[in-house]
């Protein structure tokens, strides 16, 4: 069997912004050479999440907004944001975002696993590798392992 990891480094423009990954996915796949097998998409942050679903502007203002609406920025209160009482993972330049790593508790996606097949990944019809940024836009880093024969 063989294996290939590659990462690439994404920056939404804005908090709630959608970025399709699923070229950088094509990508990763048929520079590893793999044909067959699997790709794993994961994500090593806490206030962003990899879905795989339609890439349509209105199912995405939808989502948008319902979690927003489900989980509020502001006007609500979030122990993680609470610097008088927080005393764990702590850095200099702390912020708050709570509601984004609630958002992203409730949708657990840091990775996922895509089949490969005939050198490419197997999505429904309209499936597309989206990246969701939740909190203040900064650099994140994606990583794909892409593995089989």
């Amino acid at each position: 069997m063989k294996s290939n990891m590659t990462s690439i480094e994404v920056a939404a423009p804005v908090r709630y912004a959608f970025l399709d990954l699923t070229e950088d996915l094509q990508r990763a796949i048929k520079d590893s050479g793999i044909t067959e097998g699997a790709a794993i998409a994961f994500c090593a942050h806490t206030t962003c999440a990899l879905l795989i679903n339609e890439w349509e502007e209105g199912a995405l203002e939808d989502f948008r907004r319902h979690l927003t609406g489900l989980v509020p920025h502001e006007g609500v209160y979030y122990a993680h944001d609470d610097f008088d009482i927080r005393t764990q993972n702590m850095h200099d330049d702390e912020r708050k975002n709570g509601h984004a790593h609630v958002k992203a508790m409730l949708l657990s996606a840091t990775s996922h696993a895509i089949p490969v097949s005939g050198g490419a990944p197997v999505f429904g019809t309209w499936q597309r590798l989206i990246f969701f940024e939740m909190d203040e836009p900064k650099p994140r880093t994606v990583t794909f392992h892409v593995f089989g024969e």
